[in-house]
This record gives structure tokens, sequence and C-alpha cells, in this order.
């Protein structure tokens, strides 16, 4: 069974270009940005090319990495808000059954949605994402000890962070 190659996708290091690239091709070591032309380096490791494994970010070489599910939150929010809206209206027209069914409905589809969607790995530097990689078990949750740590924002010059907005996804 032929597996599907890692993609890599982050922010062009550019200041003024900030493009979201994404790279498929994992035999090149650098490859220009579409936008800029930039060229930008990879620094692929032994196990991303042979293994699909990330234990390492491609871009920033940082070896502190974590996992999370890749999908939109903005969508889980609504689904959550809308069944329990359609839970409230329902108890409150005394249908308490049907409300119910409706809560444990939103809580199934959540569960199964959990467990079948996949994974995606983030470098804590710089954000960039790896998607249809094998798993790799030094790759833990998001740890907020190490997310202060990395984050390249330097809060007491107030700086702006170029990857906020990308951040949010």
């Amino acid at each position: 069974m032929l597996r599907p190659e890692m993609v890599i996708t982050f922010r062009c290091p550019n200041e003024d270009c900030r493009a979201e690239l994404s790279f498929e091709d994992l035999s090149a070591d650098r490859s220009p940005c579409p936008k800029c032309g930039r060229e930008i380096q990879l620094h692929l490791t032994e196990r991303m090319r042979h293994e699909n494994v990330v234990d390492r970010c491609a871009i920033c070489e940082l070896d502190k990495l974590y996992v999370q599910k890749d999908f939109n939150r903005a969508l889980g929010v609504s689904i959550l808000g809308g069944a329990a809206a359609l839970s409230f209206a329902l108890w409150v027209k005394d249908w308490v059954y049907t409300a119910f069914l409706v809560i444990g409905a939103a809580a199934a589809l959540d569960f199964i949605l959990f467990r079948i969607w996949p994974e995606v790995t983030i470098c804590y530097r710089c954000h960039a994402q790896y998607r249809a990689s094998s798993p790799n078990p030094e790759n833990k949750a998001c740890d907020l000890g190490l997310v202060e740590k990395y984050d390249p924002l330097d809060k007491r010059a107030g700086a702006a962070n170029p990857a906020a907005e990308w951040k949010s996804h």
C-alpha cells in the first residue's frame, strides 16, 4: 500500500511576503517562494525522507513539536453551539427527551470525528504544519509552557506577531 507523502505548510519567512507555502516534494532541499521568489531551505532528516516521521522542524530545525487534531475549531464550536441552541429550544417546548437526543447525537458525532480525524504535527517556534506524516510517539499534545518558551513574540518589546492570523486557524 502506498502511503501519502508528508505535506509541510508554513509562512514564508520574508517579512514583506508572508505567503503560505506547501511542500509536497520532499526530495528537494530548497524551493523558491511562489510569491516573492525567496529561496527557502528545507532541513529534512533521514526519518522524514524515509520513514515519513517528523522528528524535527524542517523549517527552523527545532526538535520540539506537538500534535493536535487537524479540525477547524470554528466549525467545531458552531456544531456544538447549534446543538446546544436546538436542545435548549426543544427543552423550552417541553420536548425534554428530544432535547437529550440532540445533545447525545452531538456528543456521538464529536466522538466519531475525534476518533477518525487525522492529526497534524506543529512546530512550537515557527508553527509549520506537517500533514500526512507517520505518528511519532515523542510528539505529544500541546504544552502551554513550551508555547510560552518558543513563541516568536517578544512580549516585553510589544512586537507584533506575523503568524498570529495563521496560528488562529
